[in-house]
């Protein structure tokens, strides 16, 4: 789907005493908010960031700024688009009517779309959990506004990836589609549906969707980057093209209360969140990394449950460690990738969870020291890392992917200066030649040994 960058780039109870972070909580708060404020520069695009334990903020912080052209300073009260998070509104009102048995997530596409091309085979519970197949690859006028029933058009002219069921693959049409079933069964357009049964019930007053003339009381201007690296503003796109997939704005605290109120039964009615929130499998049981409307991971060896967002000139985060009930949301005005939501979340996550990640610093480095870094190394049979010199930089490639800027540490250690999570241990044998490279994603062993090729 190029008509928008809606991204995907992709439960005990504790006190807060009982977490492993420092006993003082202003200590923790300062930690945190040294953490944003070194990622994101005051006279740059930014980010508002929220970070809570059970239902206690321990820290609440914005920098940046909200609009560049007028001077104004970001909030934690201002309001963001939110993108792909989105997906866990949709989401959740299907599986909210799914209880009240207005529809059944085993009833096929056909049910409520009878033309759609092989809709008798697609599963509403499919579509919940990208593994429907239906394909992205459609296109648009970015700047023509286009209600559902338009979209649909267009996603049911392209083939689909694969045969309902078969793989997983990651679908904002297949939201899309579910927000054509939301008005289907209760007559209104989807973000009406969503809010009569959501967010109103709950009272995320800053979540809604607004059209594109539309004035929103404390929307931020989106920003993003040009090739030689400097900020311009966000290419104009109709917001109505996202649809269901990622059409919403909100603001930190609305998306906390969100998170708090699906983990705590309070959105839905009680086992929905766990019907959400558990893993889902392809039609020949190969697991996927996704529930219904949520994306599962690790952090530290820890547990989350989580969703992305992206769109033009935004990018925004929303993680939730469930065995330490710590939820972390990061809004950002950039879609330029600094500051990283998804990376700031998960570094301030593990902060507040006792598990850190390693505070890297960028060292100098001779050109001596960078070619010797030089080469290639094998990932797997058919795979392989390329680090090579570009304007005097280290960068990192994986088979023909995006090029990757690397900073060095000290001891020999590589990381990504956006991302900081993975790193990767220089690894020498007796003369010091560089023989390969240990790979440790999120920062936890075991690391991925990779071997550097003839």
């Amino acid at each position: 789907m190029r008509r928008k960058r809606i991204a995907c780039i992709m439960l005990c109870t504790l006190s807060l005493q009982a977490l492993a972070y420092p006993a003082d909580k202003n200590d923790l708060a300062h930690q945190l908010d040294a953490m944003l404020r070194s990622s994101v520069g005051n006279d740059a695009p930014g980010a508002s960031v929220l970070v809570a334990q059970d239902d206690k903020v321990i820290y609440r912080g914005a920098y940046g700024k909200a609009n560049l052209d007028l001077n104004v300073a970001l909030t934690p009260q201002h309001v963001f688009r939110i993108g792909s998070i989105t997906k866990t509104f949709t989401a959740a009102a299907m599986v909210r009517l799914s209880a009240t048995r207005q529809l059944s997530l085993d009833d096929p596409l056909s049910k409520y779309l009878p033309d759609f091309p092989n809709g008798g085979h697609i599963t509403l519970a499919q579509l919940l959990s990208h593994t429907s197949g239906v394909s992205d690859n459609w296109d648009a006028d970015p700047g023509k506004p286009l209600d559902t029933p338009s979209l649909v058009k267009l996603i049911a002219a392209k083939a689909p990836d694969f045969e309902p069921g078969a793989a997983w693959s990651y679908s904002n049409s297949g939201y899309i589609l579910l927000g054509a079933v939301l008005e289907k069964v209760t007559g209104k357009p989807w973000a009406e549906a969503i809010h009569d049964q959501l967010t109103a019930r709950i009272g995320l007053d800053h979540t809604a969707f607004y059209a594109d003339d539309a004035i929103v009381p404390g929307l931020v201007s989106g920003y993003s980057q040009n090739e030689s690296g400097k900020v311009t503003q966000a290419p104009y796109v109709t917001i109505s093209g996202p649809g269901a997939a990622g059409a919403l704005v909100s603001t930190t605290d609305d998306l906390f209360r969100w998170m708090r109120a699906l983990a705590t039964d309070r959105a839905l009615p009680a086992g929905l969140y766990q019907t959400m929130s558990s893993p889902k499998s392809t039609a020949r049981g190969d697991p996927v990394p996704y529930g219904y409307g949520l994306m599962l991971g690790t952090v530290r060896g820890e547990s989350i449950i989580e969703h992305n967002g992206g769109i033009d000139g935004f990018a925004s985060q929303l993680t939730y460690f469930p065995t330490q009930h710590v939820t972390v949301v990061v809004l950002a005005n950039t879609d330029a990738g600094s500051p990283s939501p998804r990376s700031l979340a998960h570094r301030l996550g593990a902060l507040a969870i006792g598990k850190p990640y390693a505070e890297l610093d960028a060292a100098m480095a001779s050109t001596a020291y960078l070619q010797g870094l030089s080469g290639a190394y094998r990932i797997a049979e058919n795979a392989k890392h390329i680090l090579s010199i570009e304007h005097g930089n280290l960068v990192i490639q994986r088979d023909g992917g995006p090029k990757r800027a690397l900073a060095v540490a000290k001891d020999d250690v590589l990381f990504f200066p956006s991302d900081k999570t993975d790193h990767i241990k220089v690894i020498r044998d007796t003369r010091g030649a560089v023989t390969a490279l240990d790979f440790y994603a999120d920062g936890m062993p075991p690391a991925r040994h990779e071997t550097r090729l003839p």
